[in-house]
């Protein structure tokens, strides 16, 4: 009998699987799933990495500011590099601040835990208008050692974790607003 066959089966497993796959896609963009960075050319509305590659970042003071900059700027003009004539323009308030943890008996600490904020704005340039605003932090630990040189690096490390955690976020939030403005749009010309 044929149904008794393991490489039967084996066949009609890989069918089923098969079928279950190419339906998934098609079951997921029923109920309004998209992608945030894919091509919204269907729909006649910029991308989100096109929307995201027409923002400036403003210069951001201090070193920690600098590197969250460059962070950004690493996120945000992966194709076409910087713009010639942003659309927006972003602009970031960083605070930061260390807080000693494992306090010892001589009053020494043995961890430290790192906060680092940043409130940032996004800003039409052509009407000078905020179009988006929010705030984002980063809490990261890290060991302090006996030795100087190793504490500053760990701590170094720790403000490079923080940072990218913030870029990591700043950018998502952003281009969850870009792609909720598209979606919006579009439903609005419907």
């Amino acid at each position: 009998m044929l149904s008794s066959d393991p490489g039967f089966k084996a066949v009609i497993r890989k069918a089923v699987v098969g079928v279950i796959l190419a339906a998934a896609p098609l079951a997921l963009s029923a109920c309004g799933f998209h992608t945030v960075y894919g091509d919204h050319s269907l729909s006649g509305k910029p991308s989100t990495r096109s929307q995201m590659a027409s923002v400036s970042i403003d210069i951001i003071p201090d070193r920690i500011g600098q590197m969250l900059r460059n962070n950004l700027i690493d996120r945000f003009y992966q194709d076409d590099g910087r713009p010639v004539k942003p659309d927006y323009r972003l602009n970031v308030r960083m605070n930061s601040y260390k807080e000693d943890l494992g306090i010892q008996r001589d009053a020494t600490a043995t961890r430290a835990r790192l906060h680092v904020m940043a409130d940032y704005q996004l800003i039409d340039n052509k009407t000078g208008k905020t179009l988006y605003r929010t705030s984002s932090r980063s809490i990261v630990s890290y060991d302090i050692s006996e030795a100087q040189y190793s504490t500053m690096v760990t701590e170094q490390d720790a403000y490079d974790r923080a940072l990218t955690e913030l870029a990591e976020e700043i950018t998502t939030r952003l281009s969850l607003y870009f792609d909720r403005g598209s979606v919006v749009q579009s439903a609005k010309d419907k």
